[in-house]
C-alpha cells in the first residue's frame, strides 16, 4: 500500500487519515496545516487520526502524533483521538508511550467524504525532525535514550547548517 496522507476539516474538527507505511518524508505540510489550523478560529473541538490502513509509522510521525495532541490540548480539555490502531502501530504506541495520553477508539467517526491528499511537497530537514523527535523525547527516559544518538546528530546537522549560512 502507497504511503499517504489525508486530510480535512469538517464542523470545526480535523481528520486525518494515514495509509501504509507512514515516513517522515510525507508529514512536513500535515505538520504546517494542523499546527495553523489548531491556532485559529474557531476552535477547533476534535482531531481524529485515522490508522486503520496504516501498517507502519516512522518515530517522525509519532512524534508529529505528539505534537498535535500538545498543541490541541492547549485550546481543549481532551487529547486527540487515535482511530483504529492495529497491532503493529498499538505496540509502537505503547512503546514510545502515547497510547496513555491519548484517546484510543475502535469507533470510526463519520470522516468526510472528500479528504485532500498531502505530504508529497515540502522537503523535510534536520530541524523538522528534530523537532518530532524532542516531543517524543518528552514522554519519558526510555525514548531519551532511544533517540539520544539521533537527536545529536540532527543537532550536529542543524549547528553545520547554521555555520553554513552564517559564513555567506
Amino acid at each position: 500500500m502507497e504511503e499517504a496522507l489525508y486530510l480535512a476539516e469538517q464542523d470545526n474538527r480535523i481528520y486525518v487519515r494515514s495509509t501504509g507505511h507512514v515516513t517522515a518524508n510525507s508529514c512536513a505540510d500535515l505538520k504546517a496545516r494542523v499546527f495553523d489550523r489548531l491556532e485559529s478560529q474557531p476552535a477547533i473541538e476534535s482531531v481524529y487520526v485515522d490508522l486503520s490502513d496504516c501498517e507502519y509509522m516512522d518515530s517522525t510521525f509519532m512524534g508529529l502524533l505528539v505534537g498535535f495532541n500538545k498543541r490541541f490540548l492547549r485550546f481543549s480539555e481532551r487529547p486527540i483521538t487515535i482511530i483504529k490502531a492495529n497491532e503493529t502501530c498499538m505496540k509502537l504506541l505503547r512503546t514510545i508511550g502515547m497510547s496513555r495520553l491519548v484517546e484510543m477508539s475502535d469507533e470510526m467517526p463519520g470522516f468526510p467524504d472528500h479528504m485532500e491528499r498531502i505530504g508529497t511537497g515540502r522537503p523535510v530537514d534536520a530541524g523538522f525532525i528534530l523537532g518530532a523527535h524532542d516531543d517524543l523525547i518528552e514522554l519519558s527516559e526510555e525514548n531519551e535514550k532511544r533517540f539520544s544518538a539521533l537527536r545529536s546528530v540532527l543537532s550536529q546537522q542543524l549547528d553545520k547548517q547554521e555555520a553554513d549560512t552564517d559564513e555567506t
